[in-house]
């Protein structure tokens, strides 16, 4: 079995799996698509994905992800992210900064 949540690589985000214009299953989740699922409560959000973004952590730091889930539920947007350095997380899009050149130096 491959590692779903591993690295990515900064000039390869373009090829990480995500899911666009629909809410995630869990099959998606399963597959490494998605970070989560909302079982009939959410609606795709109006986002290109993959996309890059800077996530503010609870810590105060921050790291680089890919986005590759946004939905619109009661709570607010949500997304799902992969950080570059592997393993995923849940946010709110209040919670990162769009890099919509990618991840340029």
């Amino acid at each position: 079995m491959t590692d779903l949540w591993g690295s990515i690589s900064a000039s390869a985000w373009r090829s990480t799996p995500c899911i666009a214009g629909r809410p995630a299953t869990e099959a998606d989740v399963a597959a490494g698509s998605a970070v989560f699922y909302v079982p009939g409560e959410s609606t795709a959000a109006p986002m290109a994905l993959p996309c890059c973004a800077i996530q503010a952590l609870e810590d105060g730091s921050e790291q680089s992800v890919v986005i590759v889930q946004a939905e619109v539920a009661p709570e607010g947007t949500i997304l799902g992210v992969r950080p570059l350095t592997g393993g995923n997380g849940i946010c709110m899009v209040t919670e990162v900064r769009l890099l919509p050149a990618g991840f340029e130096p």
